[in-house]
């Protein structure tokens, strides 16, 4: 047991730095897409993320 706990603590840190790196790619992808969109262009960065995140929910509500 001991053996195990020592080496998940050795296996966090890794973990925990590839989920960060993962958000980090997560979050430039979505700027890179929201900008390359030419439909909402005369939407600013906030009003675009506002209106994906919407229509992801009302996606997964039309689903249900």
């Amino acid at each position: 047991m001991a053996q195990l706990l020592q080496n998940l603590y050795n296996i966090a840190p890794v973990l925990a730095t590839i989920a960060l790196f993962g958000a980090a790619v997560g979050g430039f992808w979505l700027i890179l897409d929201l900008k390359k969109r030419s439909a909402y262009t005369r939407y600013s960065l906030s009003d675009r993320l506002f209106l994906k995140r919407n229509a992801n929910r009302l996606r997964k509500i039309q689903l249900h």
